[in-house]
């Protein structure tokens, strides 16, 4: 009888044991993070009812840039805070597995770090009382509508312009202003323009001109200018219009591609570069290599942007370029447009290197809090703004004229101000 006694008393207590464990996970499994599956230290409920741990929430919110639940990408409002009933439930019921998790979470300084910086970012978010909200939002309201107004008066304005350009009226229209004007444009032919307008030189004479009457008409005596001279005027007769040498003559000419260009280089710049690689070599890509690559001295002499008079060490310097800094390459293109213009390349050039900023600033975040769904955010991201580019560059014809000047120099001149306040912020998370 002791010995049956003894045994029905181990199985009991064996029972006891097994029902304890099994309630012990049973409210493990209550208690979880809808994330990371394990208890939830910290436990924080959104306004759709998830919990998960503030660490899990943190990682999400850097890594998607979204206040929204991870589980159902419903977007919350404010600074949510720990849920205090269910960490106190949590420590009186599981004292044990919680302290556990709590230390792994205090032995971990880069953890610590992100929950801080979460912290501070949403407090920073939520801050302001609500007239200081207003007055932000009244501000932001005129800024914009403000932008709007130049952008579309500076479409007006520049479509109403684009007729005058000499890339669409035939040579033999041109009259000698219009040659003047040819003149100035290639830089290093300026200083011919006055002659042009003395001698009377409309495009009918300047399609005829030789050797002897170039020294004879425009005083060209220096040997390069006259074979550049020569080069130019049989572009001139071969294609019946000057060829595009300015930013509003390329996109006089080619709008749906200057569209893809502007957005292309600032959203995905090494898959725009591939693109025109594969698609517009002679066109464009290597006017652009020869472009960033040679000096300022060296392009104004330059008599064909198209042929590949490129070295080894050049070609070295532009893929180094395009690989790690494929910005850069837009801030040495537009600085060699200063030559040109003035306005308007201080726009490319600050939206480039603010770009930039942001891209090295991606990848230090992806480097320091590396998971692969920030890696699958990225590429979603970067494939709907290449699919986005490629629709927009195939369907432009069927938009009117104005409204895609509208977005055209949208990205131009309004860019750098997005770009400016997309810095600002990534430096205070950082911070």
């Amino acid at each position: 009888m002791d010995r049956a006694g003894s045994s029905s008393s181990t199985n009991q207590g064996w029972e006891i044991t097994h029902r304890k464990s099994e309630a012990s996970n049973d409210l493990e499994a209550e208690f979880s993070c809808s994330v990371c599956f394990q208890l939830a230290v910290q436990p924080t409920t959104l306004t759709c009812g998830h919990t998960s741990c503030r660490l899990c929430l943190a990682k999400w919110y850097f890594n998607s840039n979204k206040k929204e639940c991870p589980m159902c990408r419903q977007v919350y409002e404010g600074h949510p805070k720990v849920n205090t009933q269910i960490r106190n439930m949590i420590h009186k019921l599981l004292p044990g597995k919680i302290e556990e998790r709590e230390n792994e979470l205090e032995a971990e300084a880069e953890d610590l770090r992100i929950l801080k910086k979460f912290d501070k970012a949403l407090s920073r978010a939520s801050n302001g009382g609500p007239g200081q909200t207003d007055l932000n939002s009244f501000c932001s309201g005129i800024f914009i509508a403000f932008g709007i107004f130049v952008v579309i008066y500076l479409a007006w304005f520049w479509q109403s312009s684009d007729s005058n350009l000499l890339v669409l009226k035939p040579v033999q229209t041109w009259k000698a202003k219009d040659v003047a004007t040819w003149l100035q444009e290639m830089g290093w032919a300026s200083q011919y323009s006055p002659m042009a307008l003395e001698n009377h030189i409309d495009g009918n004479l300047l399609i005829s001109l030789n050797g002897d009457s170039l020294r004879r008409l425009l005083n060209v005596s220096d040997p390069t200018h006259e074979r550049a001279f020569l080069f130019a005027i049989d572009m001139l007769k071969d294609h019946g219009v000057k060829m595009p040498i300015t930013l509003w003559d390329y996109k006089a000419l080619y709008p749906g591609r200057s569209l893809f260009l502007v957005y292309g280089m600032k959203d995905f710049p090494r898959t725009c570069l591939l693109y025109l690689w594969m698609y517009f070599y002679d066109e464009m890509f290597i006017p652009f290599v020869k472009t960033t690559t040679h000096s300022s001295e060296d392009l104004l002499l330059t008599t064909n942007l198209q042929t590949t008079d490129i070295s080894g060490w050049q070609w070295f310097n532009f893929l180094t370029l395009a690989v790690l800094l494929p910005e850069s390459l837009v801030v040495l293109f537009a600085w060699q447009m200063f030559s040109q213009h003035y306005f308007s390349p201080m726009f490319v050039l600050a939206t480039a290197v603010l770009y930039q900023l942001m891209e090295i600033q991606t990848w230090i975040s992806f480097y320091n809090h590396f998971e692969m769904r920030s890696l699958y955010v990225f590429f979603k991201s970067w494939l709907r703004q290449l699919i986005s580019a490629f629709i927009f560059m195939i369907l432009w014809p069927l938009v009117p004229s104005l409204l895609c000047d509208i977005f055209f120099y949208s990205a131009l001149y309004v860019s750098p101000v997005q770009a400016f306040f997309a810095v600002l912020n990534k430096f205070r998370q950082q911070d």
